[in-house]
């Protein structure tokens, strides 16, 4: 069976026609649209027709607040024209098969616990560093949602309580790439717009102090944070994503800083075990189609569930009917 999986940014929207072993049979993207819901579910629904050829579902990875059990969006992240809908229900009208949907960040953990790098994980966490800062938290290999669906985003965790009104204070400002890229920039005269992950890495692999000097500076941010995940969750592993991820130099460097964090401590405690995700740039597709078949699984067994109550409540009407008129 094939599957039609899409990745919603707020640039472009990646989509893939894939199967349930996780084979890509095609990939493209085209520029989001999101002036108007309408300019937005026409961008969808035009994906889906000229790819629906034995397509049995859709799978949507998205940012913002997600009720991914009744498809209702509270927001959509940066694209404010989907907030409070229910972007299942739309899509499902318009195309006439099974809809999923799925925060992005939660759906990179997810691609990792399915075939990536938390697949032997029972309880682990994602840190998905782009722009700002997502993430998701793993217990019993199943997303922790929380009352307002809000446990993984990171982006929201304050830095700095002694001015709360300052935007800067929140982790999104501060372990997101761009704060990495505006070190940079200020440590080395070169305007912001000129810079992107892939060459101040390259800068540090030239043995740059000042950008090396920006890296660990950024990492050990992000070092603070996870070491305090580690200590309210206590998971097997902490998987970082992102492009600056896939940097070994970035994951090195990561590691040095949270052992030196792990050296305040008075006795031995765990230092966090990170690793970098394995999917980079598919990871929101791979993710947003495990939780599609994932659903699809659960409808079967409630299906199930069901008939056989339907069947029992059946046996029991026909054997007192027949003590009734039998005796």
């Amino acid at each position: 069976m094939k599957y039609l999986a899409i990745d919603i940014g707020g640039t472009y929207t990646k989509y893939a026609v894939m199967d349930e072993d996780c084979h890509f049979f095609y990939k493209d993207k085209v520029p989001t649209r999101q002036e108007s819901l309408e300019d937005f579910i026409e961008m969808l629904t035009n994906i889906y027709e000229q790819n629906k050829t034995d397509i049995q579902g859709i799978a949507l990875s998205t940012a913002g607040m997600i009720d991914s059990e009744t498809g209702f969006m509270y927001n959509g992240g940066s694209i404010f024209c989907i907030s409070n809908i229910n972007i299942v229900e739309i899509l499902e009208n318009c195309c006439r098969v099974p809809v999923t949907v799925e925060n992005d960040a939660k759906c990179a953990a997810l691609a990792e616990v399915w075939k990536g790098c938390l697949s032997d994980c029972n309880n682990a966490i994602a840190v998905i560093c782009g722009t700002a800062v997502g993430g998701a938290v793993i217990c019993n290999r199943k997303v922790v949602r929380g009352k307002h669906f809000m446990a993984g985003e990171f982006s929201y965790i304050l830095t700095d309580g002694r001015d709360a009104f300052n935007q800067d204070k929140i982790l999104a400002e501060s372990g997101g790439v761009p704060a990495l890229l505006h070190m940079v920039s200020g440590k080395k005269g070169i305007p912001v717009a000129e810079l992107d992950g892939e060459k101040v890495f390259s800068m540090a692999n030239c043995g740059d102090e000042e950008t090396l000097w920006c890296i660990r500076s950024f990492a050990n941010c992000l070092a603070v944070q996870i070491t305090n995940c580690q200590f309210i969750f206590d998971p097997e592993r902490i998987a970082i994503g992102g492009g600056i991820s896939a940097q070994p130099l970035f994951l090195q460097i990561m590691r040095e800083e949270l052992k030196k964090l792990n050296g305040v401590y008075p006795h031995a405690v765990p230092i966090p075990e990170v690793t970098s995700c394995e999917f980079f740039n598919d990871s929101n597709l791979i993710g947003a189609l495990y939780v599609h078949l994932k659903a699809k699984e659960e409808k079967i067994n409630m299906d199930k569930v069901k008939e056989f109550m339907n069947l029992l409540k059946n046996r029991r009407e026909g054997q007192y009917l027949k003590e009734l008129f039998i005796g």
